[in-house]
């Protein structure tokens, strides 16, 4: 066998779809951007729970300053009136929400 023929061999075999090795500092490089990514991911999703919490807290401090205002600006005889339309009001939008949210998650 000559040194050409050698040569054919080993293209051949490179050709027909054999992997090369990585080297083992391409491994570290992906293993530390695969850690990366993950503490990107965890930050994020702690912002957004964080977010969802101050969400959460406007809405509730909303919706009892509604009630006071409710409570000083109306007439005592329309107040359950008004009341009930304002819990009305927010329980339609929540349905309104939650339908949405099933409809995109199945």
């Amino acid at each position: 066998m000559t040194d050409d023929d050698i040569g054919g061999a080993i293209e051949a075999q490179h050709d027909e779809g054999f992997e090369t090795t990585q080297s083992p500092d391409d491994t570290d490089e992906t293993a530390e951007s695969d850690t990366g990514q993950r503490v990107i991911d965890a930050l994020q999703w702690a912002a957004f729970g964080i977010l969802i919490l101050v969400a959460l807290i406007a809405t509730l401090q909303f919706y009892f300053a509604t009630s006071n205002a409710i409570r000083n600006f109306v007439t005592p005889d329309y107040r359950p009136l008004f009341q009930a339309i304002f819990n009305l009001v927010i329980l339609l939008a929540s349905a309104l929400g939650l339908s949405v949210l099933v409809r995109r998650i199945t």
